[in-house]
């Protein structure tokens, strides 16, 4: 089974984190992460899990996390996934960037190269 979330998810919940952050209170995070899941796929979860608790499950990935980068909690959330046969697919703004970046880069390196040839013909 693979679960996606979308760009505007993810930044709703980069929002939630550092809001909990800022205000030093985690513990909203969980209703943030549930809200993030659709009925079906908690269900599926709950399935897979030993304990059969979505929420014990959240306060666990919660509880690891080192509240430090948001991007660390979805990892570990990932990897927890994982464990259990579940794929997490995350769109970011920061791989859309990254694109566009060896996008950009690959153009300049072409148009640099070009430019070198002609100045050693000339020569």
């Amino acid at each position: 089974m693979k679960i996606f979330f979308d760009k505007r998810s993810i930044r709703a919940f980069r929002q939630s984190i550092e809001d909990a952050l800022e205000e030093g209170d985690v513990s909203s995070l969980r209703d943030d992460l549930v809200e993030m899941f659709s009925d079906e796929q908690v269900e599926e979860i709950e399935r897979r899990l030993d304990t059969d608790d979505f929420l014990d499950f959240l306060d666990q990935i919660i509880e690891e996390w080192s509240e430090e980068e948001a991007l660390d909690l979805l990892e570990i959330l990932s990897e927890r996934l994982v464990e259990i046969g579940i794929e997490l697919g995350l769109e970011s703004d920061d791989e859309e960037a990254a694109e566009e970046e060896e996008s950009v880069d690959e153009d300049v390196g072409d148009e640099s190269y070009e430019g070198e040839e002609e100045e050693e013909e000339e020569y």
